[in-house]
């Protein structure tokens, strides 16, 4: 298992995926889990590993996501004593399953250092490739007819704007510098893909234009207002290494702390309107997981422990014990 555990983790490292670590910390018996036990749980919700079943398990997942959104650690306990403890790093839920067993968990996020792709070959993109391959950024150039010796810092150079030569852009920053050669097209191209975060170096004038174009192209509203747009932290940058300087920052600031601009008021948009979209396997993750309505944990609808119909809606359970309140009083649950 642990071996198996580690090739997954070397997998997703490579695919540049978002993924938490649980371990199992501390027991007491009945539990099914036991200390050393370990999982990885991605962005999907699927869990690769052992640290208990029941509503271990959903609660585990639950929190997983929670660590992955936050990129902070937290130690779940789960005991029939239960609680109502909760910090920024600690939650206490009770145990429903009626093995009333006691499990501590530690889960931590995993975040792969994100790519920044710079589509453009302008004064900018140049300077900006240098800063943030200084500081330990993968870095791609796209641009038509890009010439490699002028990013000898970049991973690559491709001389074309081909997003499909990249195999996931979940994590990855594009930065379009093109700076007025074919701004419009490079903007929507880079919108077309999964990236989360997009940004486009342009004056204010410039970035409402490009807005217009876009709904004129049929991008949705909701993809047109997460471009990042003018890009970079507000340093009143003038020079190019400046302006490089500030975008940086923001990518940096955005990547560690969930939040870029928005939160500085650098673009005039509210932070819901900028906040991170979720990733595109949060659907797969509804599809496949149902929301306990007694502990409020997710259940695989592929394995849960029981299933019944009420007033036409197919419930799923965990455990016996939520089952056994749900059934007590099902209207205080399901309204």
């Amino acid at each position: 298992m642990f071996n198996e555990l580690v090739l997954n983790i070397e997998k997703h490292l490579a695919r540049g995926s978002n993924f938490a670590i649980a371990q199992v910390v501390d027991r007491i018996a009945p539990s099914s889990g036991k200390v050393g036990d370990k999982a990885i749980i991605l962005e999907t919700g699927e869990m690769i590993g052992w640290v208990g079943g029941g509503c271990v398990r959903g609660i585990v997942i639950k929190e997983a996501l929670e660590v992955i959104r936050t990129k902070r650690y937290r130690r779940v306990r789960i005991s029939p004593g239960g609680g109502s403890r909760e910090t920024e790093h600690f939650k206490e839920y009770v145990m429903a399953c009626q093995s009333k067993g006691t499990v501590e968990l530690l889960i931590e996020p995993v975040i792969p250092h994100p790519e920044i792709i710079i589509v453009g070959k302008s004064n900018i993109g140049r300077k900006l490739s240098v800063l943030a391959a200084a500081s330990d950024f993968r870095v791609s150039v796209m641009a038509t007819d890009a010439d490699p010796h002028l990013f000898p810092t970049a991973h690559r150079v491709l001389d074309q704007v081909d997003f499909s030569a990249f195999d996931n852009l979940s994590n990855a920053y594009i930065i379009v510098a093109t700076q007025g050669e074919e701004d419009d097209l490079c903007v929507k191209k880079s919108l077309q893909t999964e990236a989360r975060y997009v940004g486009f170096v342009a004056s204010a004038k410039k970035a409402v234009d490009i807005q217009e174009y876009l709904r004129r192209e049929g991008v949705s509203g909701e993809r047109t207002a997460q471009l990042k747009s003018p890009v970079g932290l507000d340093i009143n940058a003038k020079l190019a290494g400046e302006v490089a300087i500030s975008i940086l920052a923001e990518i940096i600031d955005h990547f560690r702390n969930g939040r870029g601009s928005e939160m500085l008021g650098r673009t005039g948009e509210t932070s819901e309107t900028n906040a991170t979209p979720a990733p595109a396997a949060g659907v797969a993750f509804e599809e496949e997981y149902y929301i306990n309505p007694v502990c409020q944990v997710p259940v695989s609808k592929k394995n849960p422990k029981h299933v019944i119909e009420y007033k036409g809606q197919t419930v799923y359970f965990c455990c016996d014990g939520c089952k056994l309140a749900f059934e007590n009083n099902p209207q205080q649950y399901i309204k």
